[in-house]
């Protein structure tokens, strides 16, 4: 048997009181039929949308990206860091390239041995697909700020055989020409 209320002034169909009569004053209770309110509605959606927001931030790019870019930037303060060694030392560098990776070496009774300063010393392989332009070879930095054959590097960053990203290095400051891609 089901019994509905008839509706009257200051109720509706759904149980929500409205209006001047609807007995809600300070101090009284709520009728626990009547529903969530609008304010509470907001809270819980201004909740889910901070918790949302902390993820998405927590989340990150995980590591995808501009690959070759990432690269470039790199390559760039690793040859920044290293003019800026010869400066302070006086001492030459040699700085040597494959279309795999790179590295950083000084003279060391009469060899070349690999760089005593930690973010130079271990050679650094370019990840997969990613590779110098065909040709390697190396280049000598010396103290007079400028590359021992006096040229600007200019090295062409590689992904799948298409160059995506040149970086420049006169000697003393290095650079990213980024191509766009």
């Amino acid at each position: 048997m089901s019994h509905t209320a008839p509706a009257t002034q200051g109720s509706s169909r759904f149980g929500v009181r409205f209006g001047a009569r609807s007995g809600l004053r300070s101090g009284t209770r709520r009728d626990p039929q009547a529903g969530v309110t609008l304010v509470e509605v907001l809270v819980v959606l201004a909740l889910v949308g901070v918790m949302a927001g902390t993820v998405a931030l927590s989340v990150g790019n995980g590591g995808r990206g501009d690959v070759a870019g990432q690269e470039a930037d790199l390559l760039v303060a690793r040859l920044n860091r290293a003019a800026d060694e010869v400066i302070l030392s006086g001492e030459p560098m040699r700085f040597d390239w494959t279309a795999e990776g790179y590295g950083f070496s000084v003279s060391q009774d009469g060899a070349w041995q690999p760089h005593p300063v930690a973010l130079l010393a271990e050679p650094h392989a370019l990840p997969a697909r990613i590779g110098f332009g065909p040709q390697s070879g190396s280049a000598l930095l010396t103290g007079t700020m400028r590359l021992q054959s006096g040229e600007v590097l200019s090295l062409d960053l590689m992904r799948d055989g298409t160059r995506v990203e040149q970086v420049t290095f006169d000697g003393i400051n290095a650079a990213r020409a980024g191509l766009g891609t």
